[in-house]
């Protein structure tokens, strides 16, 4: 009986893809370990496997039947899950943003940390905001992935809201495999896998050891035409309205009324070569003026450029008959080099950058463009204001801005199991380490030197206390177009450009600077589960029983280079020349109203080192009610200490066999989460699109130390059918959430703040709600287009419900030598209901609403799409399997999309098909897979990038050869 059929799960067991093919293999070796594992949602050692539990099982030999996919392929593939981070997204903050080269897994769209993810039933560590990064596993050490859709946390604790994913090892090979691929992708070098597996036993021991690396080729944005879109084709498609060339204004025209909702400056004269370079100059027929816009995903990747090391050791040894001891540990090294984004950032505050008009740069600008200057009307100061940032269509010396990700993970764990009082009681105690280790590192202009340079004291060698502006080793930045002498968009040569005021590569080196941040997430967890069968008969069997204890230390540690530390460089100008120049009032630690740093845009951030402990324990009971009627209780407790305090959580789950092709199953539990350490305090700093500034603003997080931990209710209601080759599945799902952690949205705060007058001289200033909302806009009093700054935090926020259907069936021709399976399975999301949003302090911000079925950029909430569907189909005729898929997602909206034309984000359907030739008695294998084989496009959306991440595949049609082999 194959592994599917003992769950009686129907063909939703294996919710990747393609089949259901367990059955038509013979039950030997590693087959036949794969089907005895123990179910994944009871600690109940005999367990029936077809207990009531909506579990999916992906076993190693589905994942050879469609090319051996990466886990980010694997899991962006399972209907269940959508919003996954796997791809660079480097412009969203929902998750995307800082997390490239991370996987994780997102069941029911929750988030993906209300997934908790299991190694062999162990807890690996998780990051407070993207949960576990699954992103270490060797792929050749994987034996099967146990995906369990329903709340969990009665069992296994926070983490568990959404849902269980466990990956299995093939913790008894023996011999020696090796397997290679290549992926070509269009536009790139591609991916390369190298791995293998090596597995020893002896009388009373086993030993595998896996390995793998991984190099991906970079793809970069601009080689798909569909991500760089015209802006009247996508406004908001990575175009900004602060370039390079960017545009002039005089200081005497910007009377722009206090809340219009516009940039402060609309208005001005675009740099003359704006377009030239590859800039857009968008006129603005109110004022006779323009802005010359820049598109700064041009230099961004949609793949980067990143190597892997994977390394994964087991050893299970037989103490005695009674004691066996299970030592794991894994190492996991993952490397982005070369980083890239854009080549400077806008400046936080757009409208302090001024230019002398003796400037050597502006003067030569107006000789080569006569009436340029006269454009700007009449000149009433000394000097201009320039609306641009310091890189643009240039590059940083014709290249993308650069940084590094570097992330790390470790993880060792030891187990003893076995039994005790003559084998009526098993025993599983094993305590675990893991740690999490990441670090970023990025670029950008310092504020001070800059000001510095546009008077001509910038430059390495120049002392702005004495030197002269423009002399000797004093050189003046030049910020216009006459600086460029090649566009690295373009590649046309620019006609005015003009080496007598070009800036020097020096010049560009000495004005930006690295940002640095390491980040440790560490987990040590004790575990003791005890199990056995009682003394009560029931009309099906024996009741089993289960109580275990569970302790977890979890610590959270954020180093900062002293560049990007606010306690030791609070804020920008520190050189008392400053003050000298008029750049500045006061300089030093205490001289900013709003800490931000040294820096232009990337603002600086306070360091952690977080610590607590958490205890919980729990019990279980599995009732044989009849022989066809079986009922599984369990309750927990768990406690966080200080004031997030304590939870119980209780759950029951029943399956009845009506006939025999009939059965229904069901579960309800309450399920929790507690808040996370960096929840409960301290501050971070991100970048996010607020949309009355046009332009990316800093963005504060700050840490809340009166969270409650989240709560809900789960419930599961499913109807399985099975007749010979005929089997099906339906099971009604829901979350109604209580209290969920949830971050502010800042485009809401802003939008409250704009709506109510709250600026200076606005209608709501005042007022209770104005009064609060002032305190988390900097600076303080600003119109919404001005802003600097916004600062959020976490809170319990709006009560949330969520339900919907999943649904299988497949059909098995089983003929004398050939075999055919056809099946769909799929995810209808019916519902994604949130109350009216408000800030921590009660104030109404946005309204509430159904989620489902729109883009959800500026809330809360990652996409969320209504149907996610596999269709497949695999051919078997001895050495030769044929696996077909086509993947659906649906259609969404976007409720306030750059132009109504991408108001609807249309659905999408790729076809998947792979070949595998078994030789030489199944020891080796080769593979040819055509992954999305008519090259369809993502769907356009009004994002940065011109589609949705979260939700869809960038690259096109792919190619991926393979071979394992096996001695």
């Amino acid at each position: 009986m194959n592994l599917i059929r003992k769950l009686g799960l129907g063909a939703s067991t294996v919710a990747l893809l393609a089949v259901v093919p367990a059955y038509a293999q013979d039950e030997s070796g590693e087959e036949l370990r794969q089907n005895t594992v123990t179910v994944t949602g009871s600690f109940i050692a005999g367990t029936p496997e077809d207990a009531a539990l909506p579990v999916d099982v992906i076993g190693a030999a589905d994942l050879q039947d469609i090319g051996s996919p990466t886990v980010n392929e694997i899991l962006r593939n399972l209907p269940a899950t959508q919003g996954l981070i796997g791809e660079t997204n480097q412009c969203d903050t929902r998750g995307g943003q800082g997390n490239e080269g991370a996987t994780t897994i997102n069941l029911r769209g929750l988030g993906s940390a209300r997934t908790l993810v299991l190694v062999n039933g162990k807890r690996h560590v998780s990051t407070s905001v993207i949960g576990t990064d699954v992103n270490f596993i060797p792929a050749a050490a994987i034996g099967s992935i146990e995906v369990l859709k329903d709340g969990a946390a009665a069992l296994y604790g926070s983490d568990a809201i959404g849902g269980v994913v466990n990956f299995r090892t093939r913790s008894d090979f023996e011999g020696f495999e090796l397997r290679a691929s290549q992926q070509f992708i269009q536009d790139s070098d591609g991916d390369i896998e190298i791995g293998g597996i090596w597995g020893h036993a002896g009388d009373k021991f086993n030993l595998i050891i896996a390995g793998e690396y991984g190099y991906r080729d970079e793809l970069q944005v601009k080689d798909r035409d569909w991500a760089l879109l015209d802006y009247a084709d996508n406004p908001q498609g990575g175009w900004s309205s602060v370039g390079n060339p960017g545009t002039l204004i005089n200081p005497g025209f910007i009377p722009i009324a206090a809340g219009a909702g516009v940039p402060p400056v609309v208005f001005g004269q675009v740099d003359p070569n704006c377009n030239v370079l590859g800039g857009f100059n968008t006129p603005i027929a109110s004022t006779g003026g323009g802005i010359c816009r820049f598109q700064y995903t041009y230099f961004d990747n949609l793949i980067e450029e990143t190597e892997q090391y994977k390394l994964m050791g087991e050893l299970n040894y037989e103490i005695n008959a009674n004691t066996n001891l299970n030592v794991q540990a894994a190492w996991s090294k993952l490397e982005i080099p070369e980083w890239n984004t854009s080549p400077s950032y806008p400046p936080q505050s757009l409208i302090n950058t001024r230019v002398d008009a003796d400037h050597p740069g502006l003067v030569d600008l107006f000789a080569q463009n006569p009436g340029y200057e006269a454009s700007l009307g009449p000149f009433p100061t000394d000097n201009y204001a320039f609306w641009g940032r310091f890189a643009g269509v240039g590059g940083i010396i014709g290249e993308p801005g650069k940084g590094v990700r570097e992330t790390d993970q470790t993880r060792i764990t030891a187990q003893l199991d076995g039994s005790l009082f003559d084998n009526n009681v098993s025993y599983d105690i094993s305590v675990g380490w893991s740690q999490r280790e990441r670090y970023s590192q990025g670029e950008d202009m310092f504020v001070e030197r800059f000001a510095f340079a546009l008077d001509g004291l910038g430059g390495p060698g120049c002392d702005p206390a004495t030197g002269t502006p423009g002399v000797g080793s004093c050189e003046y930045f030049n910020p216009f177009s006459n600086a460029i002498q090649t566009s690295a968009v373009t590649g046309a040569a620019n006609p005015q450009y003009n080496p007598a005021v070009a800036n020097s590569d020096a010049m560009i080196n000495w004005l930006t600077g690295e940002l640095e941040t390491f980040t440790t997430d560490e987990l040590l967890t004790f575990d003791a589960v005890f199990s056995g069968q009682t003394n009560w008969e029931l009309a099906g069997g024996t009741v089993g029983w289960a109580v275990g204890a569970q302790s977890r230390n979890e610590k959270y540690n954020l180093e900062l280079s002293d560049s990007a530390n606010l306690a030791i460089n609070p804020c920008p100008f520190n050189n008392p020349a400053s003050i000298t120049n008029g750049n500045a009032t006061a300089v030093g630690p205490d001289s900013c109203d709003s800490p931000t740093g040294l820096f232009g845009f990337l603002s600086g951030t306070v360091e952690q080192d977080l610590e607590r402990t958490i205890y919980g324990v729990f019990g279980e009971l599995a009732l044989p009610v009849s022989d066809n009627f079986d009922v599984q209780l369990a309750l927990r407790f768990e406690d966080y200490g200080g004031n997030v305090g304590s939870t119980v959580d209780p759950k029951i789950a029943a399956k009845w066999q009506v006939n025999d092709m009939w059965a229904v199953r069901g579960s309800a539990s309450t399920t929790f989460r507690g808040p996370p350490l960096p929840f409960l305090q301290g501050q971070t700093t991100s970048l996010a699109f607020v949309g009355p500034t046009n332009a990316f603003k800093a963005i504060d997080t700050i840490g809340n130390p009166d969270l409650e931990p989240e709560t809900a209710l789960a419930t599961n209601l499913g109807i399985l059918f099975e007749n010979g080759p005929m089997r099906a599945s339906i099971d009604y799902w829901r979350f109604d959430f209580s209290d969920p952690l949830q971050l502010e949205s800042q485009n809401q705060l802003v939008g409250s703040y704009g709506a109510l007058g709250c600026a200076d001289g606005g209608a709501g200033v005042g007022t209770p709600e104005c009064d609060a909302l002032r305190e988390r806009i900097f600076p303080t009093g600003i119109a919404a287009a001005g802003l600097e700054r916004v600062e959020r935090q976490w809170i319990n926020g709006s009560d949330i419900v969520t339900s919907g259907l999943d649904y299988a069936a497949s059909y098995a021709f089983d003929l004398d030598d050939w075999m055919l399976t056809v099946g769909v399975d799929g995810t209808y999301t019916s519902e994604y209901d949130s109350d009216d949003f408000l800030t921590g302090d009660g104030l109404k911000i946005a309204d509430g609403g159904d989620f489902v079925g729109f883009l959800n950029e500026g809330t809360p909430f990652q996409s969320i799409v209504e149907q996610r569907i596999n269709a497949y189909g695999k051919y078997e005729r001895g050495p030769h399997t044929l696996t077909y898929n086509a993947r659906y997602v649906s259609g969404y909206t976007d409720v306030a999309p750059s132009i109504p034309a991408l108001g609807e984000i249309d659905s999408h359907l790729t076809y998947d098909l792979t070949y595998n030739l078994n030789l030489n008695d199944g020891n080796t294998s080769l593979s040819l897979s055509a992954y999305n084989i008519t090259d369809e496009d993502p769907p356009a959306a009004s994002t940065d990038l011109s589609y949705d991440p979260y939700q869809h595949n960038a690259f096109g049609r792919m190619i991926k050869v393979g071979i394992v082999q096996k001695f």
